[in-house]
This record gives structure tokens, C-alpha cells and sequence, in this order.
């Protein structure tokens, strides 16, 4: 299984703020995973001294993480082994604390394994260069 995983436009569904979701990127240490800002910054840690098995949240943080914006986030990952590979992490999303009311759809997101930030930015380089991998 990766042990780093990044939010793409086309895995996060729901509100207005789902867009400073993208480039965001959940990475395993040995006893916690890292909730990342696009650039990498750390901004949510689960606690414990072993890996939480899914599903779990992150503690609530406040971030812009891509946006313009410092918000409240709630993240929680339901499944770290979905997709047709079964190592595509996904979950829910909001920026209040998880009470929807019963059949209001849920925020979500969905992670691609093996993106890291280095790779991001390199293909945004070459993107912006117009040349390709």
C-alpha cells in the first residue's frame, strides 16, 4: 500500500469550499497519518501510537490549505483500500461538524495513490512549460 495519497479535482464532490481540497494530501508515518496543505504543510494529525484503522477522523483544523480563505475542517476517511486497485483512500468532508441532517448527500473526497508533492509540483511545471512527462 502507498504511504502518501493526493485529493485530485475529480475526487472531491460537495460545497462551495471543495476546491481548496484539491492538492491536499494524506501521508503515513509509523503510527499516525498527516492531513497536508497542497504545499505540503502539515495542518492535522491523528492521534494514538499506532496507525487508526478506517474509518477515522482527523482533529478538527483551520486552513486556507489551497484556497484564499482560513476555514474549519472535518475530515474523516472511510476506506484507505477502495478503487479498482484497492489503494485509493476516501471519505467525507465539511466545514462544520459532522450533523447533516438525515438525506442531505454528504461532502466527500477520494485520494490517487503514489502523487506526492514533489510530483505535483513537477507537473505543474511541465504543464505550465507545455512540454510533458
Amino acid at each position: 500500500m502507498p504511504n502518501q495519497w493526493t485529493i485530485n479535482a475529480s475526487g472531491v464532490n460537495g460545497g462551495s469550499n471543495k476546491s481548496a481540497l484539491v492538492g491536499c494530501h494524506i501521508k503515513q508515518n509509523a503510527t499516525n497519518y498527516q492531513f497536508q496543505a497542497s504545499n505540503g504543510t502539515v495542518v492535522s494529525t491523528t492521534t494514538g501510537t499506532t496507525l487508526p484503522t478506517a474509518p477515522f477522523q482527523f482533529p478538527m483544523f483551520n486552513s486556507a490549505l489551497s484556497g484564499q480563505t482560513a476555514l474549519d475542517w472535518y475530515i474523516t476517511v472511510d476506506t484507505l483500500t477502495g478503487g479498482a486497485s484497492g489503494n485509493q483512500p476516501g471519505g467525507e468532508w465539511s466545514n462544520y461538524a459532522f450533523a447533516s441532517p438525515e438525506g442531505v448527500p454528504s461532502d466527500t473526497w477520494v485520494a490517487q495513490a503514489g502523487a506526492g508533492v514533489e510530483d505535483d509540483q513537477d507537473d505543474q511545471a511541465a504543464a505550465a512549460s507545455g512540454s510533458s512527462k
